[in-house]
């Protein structure tokens, strides 16, 4: 199984409506990612960007291996160019969300579709 890229993200507890303003696109600095947060609690609905080369990805920040948050820091999600899970070290392509290493064989991150508005606002597609 690759990255799943459906619309199935969009059913969980407090997920962005397509058109939602994450913010100034600016806010991605190149070769970082950015954790965003919906709600509270355990019903929150955590999601995070990464701005490689001048584009961006966003993906749930959940590990398809164990459904837990990706990260354990805020806005810490890459090493050495590449997407980390910090429970099981497990990596992921920063380009697709696709597993390359650890307990996510055959895996992937869920893909959340976000774009650049002409006026610099990042955005959910």
């Amino acid at each position: 199984m690759a990255t799943t890229t459906d619309d199935g993200w969009r059913l969980r507890p407090n997920a962005p409506a397509s058109g939602r303003v994450l913010g100034d696109a600016a806010l991605v600095a190149e070769g970082q990612a950015r954790q965003f947060v919906f709600g509270r609690g355990r019903s929150a609905f955590g999601m995070f960007v990464v701005r490689r080369d001048g584009r961006y990805f966003g993906y749930l920040n959940l590990c398809p291996h164990y459904s837990l948050p990706l990260n354990h820091q805020a806005d810490r999600f890459l090493n050495d160019g590449q997407i980390e899970c910090v429970q099981h070290f497990a990596r992921f392509a920063i380009e697709d969300g696709r597993c390359l290493s650890g307990a996510c064989e055959g895996e992937g991150l869920w893909r959340i579709p976000v774009i650049v508005t002409p006026d610099g606002q990042l955005a959910i597609a």
